[in-house]
């Protein structure tokens, strides 16, 4: 899975000259947390609307007129951003972007190719994708059946009593659980007796981990 596959494309961005007051406008305009800072063309940054709004919120506690008013008119967008943020690159894979996601703790990832801004990489863009994946989008049912023995052979097998009852598989994909270390295979699947299904898996003796039937 390639980065720029699967990233949002034309992001919205900022000038780093817009006021701070400018800048939280904006950011209630476009109901994003994150924005990219571009002046030119040229990336220059990140800003998190958090830290606008933690700005706003120190000046309207001090109660200080002046402090009010330079957050309205002088504090600019340069002032609050993170200069050189993580970035990600658009032939990046995007396990190499959620390993760096993880590693700097960040939940917005810009895209880069070469210099320029082409994308972001969001958790929106990742539950996306995690959804593609588990067939969310498409009325699937699924099964998770625990790997035993050889991984190869478990999954040959498995495969092989699977098609002989003529399911329709749509995906599949294997998990390892963190705390045990036992894999599962996910089959993810369209079936009309989808009970008869489950049965079948079962009298073949498999242990069936998780079993999810999409309701209409």
């Amino acid at each position: 899975m390639i980065v720029k596959n699967w990233m949002s494309k034309n992001p919205d961005t900022m000038s780093s000259d817009l006021s701070a007051k400018e800048a939280m406008d904006l950011f209630e305009e476009k109901r994003v947390p994150f924005m990219s800072v571009v002046d030119n063309g040229k990336f220059r940054g990140l800003i998190a609307r958090r830290d606008l709004r933690a700005a706003a919120a120190w000046a309207i506690a001090s109660q200080d007129i002046y402090e009010i008013e330079y957050f309205n008119e002088r504090l600019k967008v340069k002032d609050i951003m993170v200069r050189k943020p993580v970035t990600i690159t658009v032939d990046d894979s995007v396990e190499t972007a959620l390993e760096k996601g993880k590693a700097f703790g960040r939940s917005f990832l810009p895209v880069m190719d070469n210099d320029t801004l082409v994308g972001t990489l969001s958790n929106r863009d990742f539950s996306n994708a995690l959804g593609q994946l588990l067939g969310t989008y498409e009325g699937l049912h699924s099964a998770s059946i625990e790997i035993s023995g050889n991984s190869r052979d478990s999954i040959r097998k498995i495969l092989e009593d699977i098609f002989a009852m003529g399911l329709e598989i749509k995906g599949l994909f294997t998990l390892k659980n963190p705390d045990s270390g036992k894999k599962r295979l996910i089959l993810r699947f369209q079936a009309k007796c989808f009970k008869r299904i489950i049965s079948l898996i079962k009298e073949k003796g498999y242990n069936l981990i998780e079993v999810v039937k999409h309701e209409q």
